[in-house]
């Protein structure tokens, strides 16, 4: 297990806690903390890596990686908390399925309601209808939005899908030798995106696991609603300069960035007014 740390100790250590109320003997807790602030003691057993600095989601979670040594890794954000059985269903599933390089659990948030953790690629039409955005919200059945996010449905089984949410991925070792880790240009968001792509790329599956809940209190661990839109926006950008089409002459790219600040602005100005 990695968990990444920055001014969330209190929601990190019930997250640790979830995971030794399950009984389950065989994992490791690593915690990586970006944050230069006061370490609490730990009532159970973790190892501890600290940033001097914020050095961002990415490049945390690769440190702990590296500083793991299971066959199965665990990302999961100190905002979420697992259920009894979650190690034994994923060790199950992935020891049966060879091809699996990432799978993703569902997401509940703290009213019991299925969080949009599992998605298709991303592209225009996601801009507008993002996990969150309003448009989703007032139409959570529409086809566009079932189209985009299978966990908006009820699959049966275990669903090949682009992309699980990093809150709570679990990667199989293997393939992280032979893809590489997160990409530590994402400071945040977009990482979990990227890092699935490339595992499809290289021919592992990405499946997303109806059978297996976690709860996460989405935002819990953010401090700045303004820098978090700035970040969610500058890693969209990067994603699309990374994978998405750029046009003749690069003509999309000016086209994309425009669009992703005007989105980041209305973002930021719904934010102010619904504080007012």
């Amino acid at each position: 297990m990695v968990l990444v740390n920055y001014a969330s100790w209190p929601l990190t250590l019930r997250c640790i806690e979830s995971l030794y109320e399950t009984g389950y003997e065989g994992f490791e807790v690593v915690v990586v903390d970006n944050d230069d602030g006061p370490v609490p003691e730990f009532p159970r057993p973790v190892s501890l890596i600290r940033n001097p600095s914020n050095l961002g989601f990415a490049r945390a979670c690769n440190a702990g990686l590296a500083a793991s040594t299971g066959e199965y890794v665990v990302l999961v954000n100190p905002d979420a908390t697992v259920e009894r059985d979650f190690f034994e269903r994923f060790e199950d599933f992935l020891g049966d399925n060879g091809d699996v390089g990432i799978a993703g659990p569902r997401v509940l948030d703290e009213d019991g309601q299925v969080q949009l953790s599992a998605r298709r690629e991303v592209g225009a039409v996601s801009g507008l209808l993002g996990r969150t955005s309003l448009l989703t919200r007032l139409f959570p059945r529409s086809r566009a939005v079932r189209r985009l996010f299978p966990a908006a449905t009820t699959p049966e089984g275990p669903t090949e899908v682009d992309w699980v949410s990093g809150a709570c991925m679990v990667l199989r070792r293997r393939m992280l030798e032979e893809v590489g880790g997160l990409d530590g240009r994402f400071f945040m968001y977009f990482e979990d995106a990227d890092l699935c792509r490339r595992a499809r790329g290289s021919g592992w599956l990405v499946l997303y696991l109806l059978g297996v809940s976690v709860t996460h209190r989405a935002g819990g661990s953010s401090r700045s609603s303004a820098r978090a839109v700035w970040h969610l926006h500058r890693s969209a950008f990067l994603y699309h300069r990374k994978h998405g089409p750029h046009g003749p002459l690069n003509l999309y790219t000016p086209v994309v960035a425009a669009g992703l600040a005007l989105r980041a602005l209305a973002k930021l100005a719904a934010s102010y007014l619904g504080r007012r």
